[in-house]
């Protein structure tokens, strides 16, 4: 596995508001047949938190948190389908749905590898929100 620097920049707009959240983390890739693994850990003023994202086939599950500690999200896209998540959260359950509008993937320069994904997040037929996810990912010698 290769190390790497990740910038993580999201956006969030529920309602009438919009948030812009930027963080950073340290951790490794490695590309697999027909996609890629990441794992990183994103700096967090409450603690690192572990990220592991799997893209593979024009898809993307991402899983945001520690299972062990029953504190995790675990989201899954793919372009114009709706697909299931779940976010356990002090011993609550939320299943959610996720419709993925946008999911690209780009190596240009081959040092730096960039991920985007728009999304609307919905809670039965109630829409909580749209976000906007973009990822770089650098590597490291």
């Amino acid at each position: 596995m290769e190390k790497l620097r990740v910038e993580i920049t999201s956006k969030i707009t529920q309602e009438d508001q919009s948030e812009t959240i930027k963080r950073h983390g340290q951790g490794q890739m490695e590309q697999i047949e027909g996609g890629w693994r990441f794992q990183y850990d994103e700096e967090n003023k409450t603690g690192n938190v572990p990220v592991k994202i799997l893209l593979k086939n024009g898809e993307m599950v991402m899983q945001r948190g520690s299972v062990e500690a029953n504190d995790y999200t675990m989201m899954k896209f793919a372009v114009g389908e709706k697909k299931n998540c779940r976010i356990i959260a002090a011993s609550r359950i939320m299943d959610l749905t996720s419709l993925t509008k946008k999911l690209d993937f780009s190596d240009e320069n081959n040092n730096i590898l960039k991920l985007t994904v728009e999304y609307d997040l919905f809670s039965g037929l109630y829409l909580i929100g749209n976000y906007a996810i973009k990822i770089n990912f650098y590597r490291e010698a």
